[in-house]
């Protein structure tokens, strides 16, 4: 029995951290993109998402990249992004791509934003899985099996320097670094310290749980959105209101996702403050926020939308101890 026979399979995560050096440690650059793991057998690729959801159709020219691959059977691990003009994801444009299924609609996708997948660690190879590696044994390995070009990169890393990394990746566009303790085994379906990811802004992934009334120019979509996350007891909390960072495409469309989720119940128990009475929703529908800090009764400062997070589920958006700590870094 392997890997392949497990599917689907949840990825390795990593948990939130300050920058730092280490001689033990690879770092790369933190992909702002789709988390997908990639099944290689018999020439043909299939995608799974973070959410054990087959993304194969929405992404088809990433089959391409299957005969760049030198092995039969493979499991590797990366990221599907859309690259600007400066080899910098942009979240935005792989947006536009995800949930689409249709051929004709997929073709036309495509062509506007094609996709890239950065291969960046190994899980199973020939019918053997290598989860159990060194990380700089999987790295090595993958890095000389796969042939660079179109819609194909491997996910490179630096050694030692990972503070000057950190802020070379923030220059750069990127989200930030992740560091790899090169000793680590993969570690399926676990968020672990062997693996700390800094990013250049806090940010946290929240559910939506209810919306007040919007007014003046927004008086036909919402006002704010009132925002929840699962604490360790397995009951939704209550975050902090959004009101800003908007745009009138995205707040036509949040609100459209929204008339489907009205209920009558109160999501959330405690009092919530709002400007307008609140009108409580499913929970289903998932947003990163980037904030200051969190205070003391556990409410976000200053938080404002960032983006809709598709590919993510309710479940996934946790307020754990990474983020009580405060311990990402904003510059």
């Amino acid at each position: 029995m392997t890997l392949f026979h497990e599917r689907p399979i949840r990825p390795m995560m990593a948990k939130t951290g300050n920058p730092f050096d280490s001689d033990n440690h690879f770092f790369e650059v933190k992909w702002d993109g789709l988390r997908a793991l990639m099944f290689l057998q018999n020439g043909k690729l299939e995608l799974q998402n973070r959410n054990l959801r087959d993304v194969t159709a929405s992404y088809p020219e990433i089959q391409n990249v299957a005969k760049k691959i030198r092995a039969k059977k493979a499991i590797i691990d990366g990221e599907v992004v859309v690259l600007n003009k400066k080899g910098t994801p942009d979240f935005g444009k792989l947006q536009n791509r995800f949930g689409i299924e249709d051929p004709k609609r997929v073709e036309t996708a495509r062509r506007v934003n094609p996709v890239t997948y950065i291969a960046f660690d190994l899980l199973h190879l020939d019918g053997k899985d290598v989860i159990k590696n060194r990380l700089e044994i999987r790295k090595s390995t993958l890095h000389n099996m796969i042939e660079e070009g179109p819609h194909l990169l491997y996910g490179d890393h630096i050694e030692k320097k990972g503070l000057q990394y950190y802020s070379e990746a923030l220059k750069l566009g990127f989200e930030g670094t992740i560091a790899k303790e090169k000793h680590s085994q993969y570690l399926i379906g676990t968020r672990s310290s062997l693996w700390v990811k800094s990013k250049g802004s806090r940010t946290l992934d929240a559910i939506v749980v209810g919306y007040t009334q919007g007014e003046g120019m927004r008086d036909s979509t919402f006002g704010s959105l009132v925002m929840a996350m699962y604490d360790g007891k397995e009951n939704l909390v209550h975050v902090g209101n959004v009101g800003g960072g908007f745009d009138n495409k995205t707040l036509l469309l949040i609100k459209s996702m929204l008339d489907k989720l009205v209920v009558k119940k109160r999501i959330i128990p405690g009092p919530v403050e709002a400007p307008s009475p609140i009108t409580w929703v499913k929970p289903g529908i998932v947003c990163e926020i980037i904030y200051a800090n969190i205070t003391s009764d556990k409410k976000l400062r200053f938080p404002r939308f960032r983006t809709l997070r598709i590919d993510k589920k309710p479940e996934d958006c946790r307020l754990d101890e990474d983020i009580l700590s405060g311990s990402s870094v904003t510059l």
